[in-house]
């Protein structure tokens, strides 16, 4: 590999371990949530959509979605990814369709300071989406990870995604290498693009590593 990696990386399901939005709505939301989060799923809602519906069956109150974010981990071979790429000064970015609130926590739980991209989470008499990252060409998702990688990605660089799920399908596609797990696996299988399988970071990284190798050639 003869350029630099800059990695972007989902949050839920991939730096987290969990999705922590899909356990927030449902530990939190009442009947009629599953089917807007299947039509979230197919497309027929927007992020956006899905969220404002959801959130008006969701009575929960900022004390105890704070309480309930204290719960949720982060994948333990991150926060030593994040120091290699670091100290490497390879890039690395946080991009998600969930939402700030509970990134910034688990992030700082952990002494990680990392530049992410997310959803705004706010509290103004029962919960509201904000969504300052949207595509103005396209509502499917709240967060536009491919214009922000678009706008990040330098020359000199070769760009690495790494995620878990359907926010992940666009972004991935615009990649030049995928590390991918669970629903964008099998989109990738599907769809015949070329991907990394992976449990942890530290697979990440000792799979780029050896690619960094001054004999070692370019992935395919």
């Amino acid at each position: 590999m003869q350029k630099k990696p800059m990695f972007f990386v989902d949050f839920d399901g991939t730096i987290a371990r969990q999705d922590v939005c899909y356990t927030m709505v449902k530990t939190f939301a009442g009947a009629g949530w599953e089917e807007l989060n299947r039509m979230w799923e197919e497309g027929v809602l927007t992020t956006v959509e899905c969220a404002r519906r959801i959130f008006a069956i969701m009575p929960v109150t900022p004390g105890e979605l704070e309480a309930f974010f204290d719960t949720m981990e982060i994948d333990g071979s991150f926060p030593g990814f994040a120091a290699w790429a670091a100290a490497s000064n390879f890039p690395l970015y946080i991009v998600s369709d969930g939402y700030d609130r509970y990134i910034h926590k688990l992030l700082t739980r952990h002494g990680l300071q990392l530049q992410y991209y997310a959803n705004r989470l706010v509290y103004e008499r029962g919960w509201q989406i904000d969504c300052p990252y949207a595509s103005s060409e396209c509502d499917r998702c709240g967060v536009c990870k491919k214009e922000i990688i678009d706008k990040i990605r330098k020359p000199g660089y070769i760009t690495i995604y790494i995620g878990d799920g359907y926010s992940d399908i666009c972004p991935a596609s615009n990649c030049d290498i995928v590390f991918a797990r669970d629903t964008l696996a099998r989109y990738c299988r599907d769809n015949r693009i070329p991907y990394y399988e992976f449990a942890t970071f530290d697979e990440v990284r000792s799979r780029v590593t050896s690619w960094l190798e001054p004999s070692a050639s370019r992935p395919g």
